[in-house]
């Protein structure tokens, strides 16, 4: 008969995992403390069950073992199937032939792959496509969301946010310029080459998008460009002083400077 306050635990545990060392010290503490508050009630049915919600800094204060440190213990020994977690509650995994024998690296990267695959089954859930969900894992690393849309919404595959779209304004965009800031861009492209720094056509975009930010006006991007272009400068900043050059329209000395260069 089992006295009372008292915790029944099976012959098995004792001798093929507890005699035979399988767990380190640190690991057998926490055991015998899930052990505790699963197996250590009364009752006509002597199975081992989850223990109540448990959060782990009252495991370590109880334990008298730093939170940190029993944080690393449980998380391993939870990716080795040694212990099982289901919502705050515990439980002993006794079938030691289950478990695994993980490194630290190998317990990070498993648990990076269970946060992913969870943060997949929640978002397939709600009913959003392959596309959708990378689109959302770029937004949880800080990328915007620059149209507002919600991602269900959001047409993923094309659209006026298009990649191929986008290219196409940005050309045309260039064609509207001034002749004499034609010139000043081909000239800058020009000396990004020769740094060995050559522009792609998204980093001409993005360039272009920081001088429309710097000033609406036509002449002060222009000298811009050529304060760039005198200094060796890879982007554009703003001018000391303010020069606005003369303009020149005609469509032939347009189509001339971009000629082949924007095909």
């Amino acid at each position: 008969m089992i006295p009372k306050k008292s915790t029944p635990i099976k012959n098995e545990i004792l001798i093929d995992i507890f005699a035979k060392g399988l767990l380190s010290k640190d690991e057998m503490r926490i055991v015998s403390y899930i052990i505790r508050w699963s197996w250590g009630f009364d009752g006509k049915h002597r199975r081992q069950d989850f223990t109540k919600e448990l959060t782990k800094r009252q495991i370590a204060n109880d334990m008298g073992m730093d939170e940190g440190h029993l944080n690393r213990n449980i998380n391993k020994m939870i990716a080795e199937n040694k212990l099982t977690d289901k919502e705050g509650c515990y439980q002993f995994n006794e079938h030691y032939t289950n478990w695994k024998n993980l490194t630290n690296s190998q317990v990070g990267k498993t648990k990076k792959l269970d946060e992913k695959s969870s943060k997949t089954c929640r978002l397939v859930k709600q009913n959003l496509t392959i596309s959708q969900v990378k689109l959302d894992e770029k937004s949880s690393l800080g990328i915007p969301n620059n149209s507002g849309d919600s991602i269900k919404n959001k047409d993923i595959k094309g659209g006026e946010h298009s990649f191929k779209e986008t290219k196409r304004n940005f050309k045309e965009t260039i064609k509207t310029k001034d002749i004499v800031f034609l010139k000043a861009w081909k000239d800058f492209k020009e000396m990004r080459k020769k740094k060995n720094k050559p522009m792609t056509e998204r980093a001409e975009e993005l360039i272009i998008n920081e001088l429309n930010k710097l000033t609406n006006n036509e002449g002060e991007q222009i000298a811009i460009l050529n304060q760039s272009i005198m200094n060796s400068w890879q982007g554009v900043f703003p001018l000391k002083n303010k020069v606005t050059p003369i303009k020149c329209n005609t469509e032939e000395e347009i189509l001339k400077i971009i000629g082949g260069d924007n095909e």
